[in-house]
């Protein structure tokens, strides 16, 4: 009997081979590559709003995923992110760039340059590298169908991106206890086309506004406020305004080509006219603190109808006549003290104006070194950090606030060297009122003396704190809470 033999044919369609090591590898760096691309397409600032933390988080642990399935080398688990990092570097700094002072090569001699480098460079690269690693751990755990591998990587992506939503939770807002009728509220209103936020608190929602502009550029009073002229929500509806790039309003900072001084004195004006038709009255207070003097001054000059009075604190009159003072004073400080290096670097870097922040940087170190006196436990914890995260704040919120700072010094400042309210503010039509600390630098109290000496108001009152410096409302609160009561507002609200 013969075995009959049946021959096998070829499938007609042969499958295709599966892609050989080095095909696997250059699908998997060209995703890494794209994604740091893409990313910095869309975020070249990093993530800056409560939607984009996330989609960072997943997009990179994607990525890793996906890489980590290619290639099995434990070599992708550090190259993976720190190429995604390098592109996303490389891309925002050439074809995606973006004005602000955190697109600039950091300085890491002085204390700002570490902060910009510490919250643009370092956060990125956690924020995404952190999951792109994981991912590509899950991804090789994945190929090799290790499913505790798979298990475990997969638990620490859940928990990162908890961590990233943790960086985004949504703040608080404290409730004004022991009134009826009574406004506790942050709120987003939209001002010169972009969304801005406030802070509103108050006892009686009938009472008279008070709007307080926070110093800067770029940082925010919010906290502060709360928690030195909590007493004034008695007697007004208190409103902190976040400034377009600053704290929760960072968003707010592009197109940042389009951000000018007169861009921020209209967004202010804006606000006080929203402010009289929210709350229903004709008129509101202002209040500004160093750069919020500035503002302040500038929006009562343009629209005094809409103010019963200004309260200006740390007032400042020229930027750029009490930065060239405080040049000449550190270098007789520097002299005096025998300190070389200091006085190295100060005639190096010559006298202002400067091309960006980092020379101011450098003198700001040295403000407490100048005239120095002793402040108050509460004021320097303000100060300190803590100042930074109020319980108005996401810890993105935080986040922004730092790189706010360095953003919108770094665009706003230059333009304040052209401002000298002794010859651009003569008179003002609203009733002023000026606070001044003891121990506030020379450089700024001597010219704002020569500038309110002549200056023409209906009223026009100062005031020195005995024991404050830059900040009397919140070094002497109390002294200063009682002032806007019995003071400004007896005199001027019947007006």
């Amino acid at each position: 009997m013969s075995a009959t033999v049946v021959p096998v044919r070829p499938p007609a369609h042969p499958l295709p081979a599966a892609p050989g090591p080095r095909t696997r590898s250059a699908i998997a760096w060209s995703l890494v590559v794209c994604s740091g691309v893409a990313t910095a397409a869309l975020m070249p600032r990093g993530p800056v709003t409560g939607t984009a933390v996330p989609a960072l988080i997943i997009g990179a642990a994607l990525t890793g995923v996906l890489t980590g399935r290619l290639i099995r080398s434990r070599w992708a688990l550090i190259a993976a992110p720190l190429l995604h990092v390098a592109v996303w570097e490389l891309a925002r700094a050439t074809v995606f760039r973006a004005e602000g002072l955190t697109f600039e090569r950091p300085h890491l001699d002085v204390s700002l340059g570490v902060a910009v480098f510490l919250a643009v460079h370092v956060a990125y690269g956690l924020l995404a590298g952190v999951p792109m690693l994981i991912g590509v751990l899950a991804g090789r755990a994945w190929a090799r169908r290790r499913l505790p591998a798979a298990v475990v990587t997969g638990v620490a992506l859940l928990a990162v991106l908890a961590a990233g939503l943790l960086i985004v939770w949504p703040a608080r807002v404290a409730p004004v206890t022991g009134a009826t009728g009574g406004v506790a509220a942050l709120e987003r209103v939209r001002l010169g086309g972009a969304a801005q936020w406030v802070s509103m608190r108050g006892h009686d929602g009938a009472n008279p506004v008070l709007l307080h502009l926070s110093g800067g550029p770029g940082t925010s009073d919010v906290g502060w406020v709360r928690t030195f002229n909590q007493p004034l929500e008695r007697s007004f509806t208190v409103v902190v305004w976040e400034q377009r790039g600053a704290g929760k309003s960072y968003p707010a900072l592009d197109p940042a080509g389009r951000l000018t001084l007169d861009r921020m004195v209209s967004d202010g004006v804006e606000l006080a006219a929203w402010l009289t038709r929210r709350f229903g009255q004709p008129k509101i207070y202002l209040t500004g603190n160093s750069w919020g003097s500035t503002l302040g001054v500038l929006m009562a000059q343009r629209r005094p109808d809409l103010f019963h009075a200004y309260v200006g604190t740390g007032q400042m009159v020229s930027q750029r006549e009490t930065d060239r003072r405080i040049y000449r004073q550190l270098l007789d400080h520097a002299a005096g003290t025998g300190d070389e290096s200091l006085r190295q670097r100060l005639t190096a870097l010559g006298e202002p104006p400067y091309r960006d922040l980092y020379g101011y940087a450098l003198v700001m170190q040295y403000y407490d070194a100048l005239e120095p006196y002793e402040r108050t436990a509460a004021f320097e914890a303000a100060r300190g950090l803590a100042g930074f995260h109020p319980d108005e704040y996401s810890w993105l919120d935080t986040w922004n606030e730092l790189r706010g700072f360095a953003d919108m010094g770094g665009l706003l400042y230059p333009q304040l060297q052209g401002v000298d309210f002794r010859a651009d503010v003569p008179a003002l039509d609203v009733p002023v009122y000026f606070v001044q600390g003891r121990y506030e630098l020379t450089a700024r109290s001597a010219l704002a003396g020569e500038w309110i000496a002549q200056l023409r108001a209906p009223i026009k009152r100062t005031y020195v704190f005995e024991h404050s410096g830059h900040n009397p409302d919140a070094e002497e609160p109390e002294r200063f809470n009682a002032l806007l009561v019995r003071t400004v507002l007896a005199d001027t609200h019947a007006r």
